[in-house]
């Protein structure tokens, strides 16, 4: 079962009636976004460690993106040294 409750194979038959398309190329679809969302994902987290440069995610992933990043990264390190601080 997966979070809406549909086992993934019956997710996979509504996608291929609605969409009118054969399940190989749902499933194809399916592979590439996937990928794309786990790259994206592994790309983050290696910029936040230190092991990709700025630059790089830059340009795979936009100005807006790595705004977004580092405000969000800056943000979680204000309420760690908040809370130590505090503690």
């Amino acid at each position: 079962m997966t979070e809406t409750g549909l086992a993934l194979t019956q997710q996979l038959a509504f996608v291929v009636t609605q969409r009118h398309q054969d399940e190989a190329t749902v499933l194809g679809q399916a592979v590439q976004e996937g990928i794309q969302v786990l790259y994206r994902e592994a790309l983050i987290e290696s910029y936040l460690l230190g092991q990709v440069p700025r630059q790089v995610v830059l340009k795979e992933l936009g100005p807006a993106q790595l705004e977004e990043i580092d405000y969000q990264r800056d943000a979680l390190q204000r309420d760690v040294a908040w809370g130590l601080k505090n503690a």
